[in-house]
């Protein structure tokens, strides 16, 4: 039988080894209480393996093979004969890393338009302790964003330690930039445990499966000519390409009338009128036309010559004309 007094006396004649430990879930754990002064009887009060007060030792061992409680705080003690009784609390933390770590689209949406916002959500399974967590986004392998404000589902304020799962939303704006940054960039959240110099080094993190972000964007012609001129009599090629996402459909357009266009590509006949004809390049983000004035101006007699003016060429051969 035993008692406590309500306080430790200052001389320090408890030491613990190690003063604090990190401990897995499930994990054993053992830590020395040695005392340095004479005593009566020193024990462990702990919830899970106490060790009864033992005469006749100067150090007396903590030992749980399989530690499962989320709090606890071991206490080692001395019963000194005439002065007050030694006390020294064990400081134990228990850790475990989330059942999973994942990231989805808050929009439910398998694509994003370029300019728009939308959010993301990092949700973490039955993580411990929560007190110690902190998310991290990535943007491929760059960390944009670390969030403590985090919400925790259903938590009980008496089960603190215990394990609980949170989630973290990340606000993203598709960039609207030249190079498409965002178009396939991979977007991925972590959970990682910063426990003290007494835990995992590096700190424990447990990451997500990349998220792939697919930017539709409206489409952008290349740059073509503004002006064609045109022989007359003689045919000519209008060729227009453009960039967008989904991959734009072009068509070529004179009067209002969409012509046959291949491949992006109208071949304008001997007997096809001047004036302007329109590449429109469509997706389901938007449209874009640029023009293109084709001029028929008049052949001037013998202002070409071709040397030679015929050439019979083998198939892979190679040929070489000047005009």
């Amino acid at each position: 039988m035993f008692s406590f007094f309500a306080f430790t006396a200052a001389d320090d004649c408890l030491q613990l080894h190690p003063p604090r430990v990190v401990v897995r879930h499930g994990d054993p754990v053992s830590v020395n209480c040695t005392v340095s002064t004479n005593h009566i009887g020193m024990g462990w009060a702990a919830s899970v393996d106490d060790v009864p007060i033992t005469t006749g030792v100067q150090f007396l061992t903590w030992r749980v093979e399989s530690l499962t409680i989320w709090d606890l705080g071991p206490l080692c003690y001395a019963n000194r004969p005439g002065k007050p009784q030694c006390m020294e609390r064990l400081s134990v933390t228990v850790y475990k890393p989330p059942d999973s770590v994942s990231v989805s689209s808050v929009n439910s949406t398998d694509s994003m338009v370029e300019g728009s916002q939308y959010h993301l959500k990092c949700e973490i399974q039955n993580i411990a302790p929560v007190q110690n967590l902190t998310v991290k986004w990535y943007k491929g392998d760059t960390l944009v964003h670390e969030d403590r404000d985090y919400v925790i589902k259903v938590k009980k304020p008496e089960r603190e330690k215990a394990p609980v799962s949170v989630s973290s939303i990340l606000l993203i704006t598709a960039n609207r930039t030249a190079n498409r940054t965002d178009d396939n960039v991979q977007y991925s959240c972590g959970a990682e445990l910063d426990l003290g110099p007494e835990g995992p080094q590096p700190p424990l993190a447990v990451k997500s499966t990349p998220l792939r972000v697919t930017v539709h964007y409206k489409p952008t012609i290349n740059p073509i000519v503004t002006d064609l001129h045109v022989i007359h009599g003689y045919s000519a090629v209008l060729n227009c390409s453009a960039k967008g996402n989904p991959p734009p459909d072009i068509v070529w357009i004179f009067n209002g009338r969409q012509l046959p266009t291949e491949d992006s590509i109208y071949t304008i006949s001997k007997t096809d009128d001047e004036g302007n004809y329109t590449c429109r390049a469509n997706n389901s983000v938007g449209i874009h036309e640029e023009t293109v004035r084709v001029i028929v101006t008049a052949a001037a007699d013998g202002c070409l010559e071709l040397h030679p003016p015929r050439v019979v060429v083998r198939h892979g051969d190679p040929v070489s004309v000047n005009c």
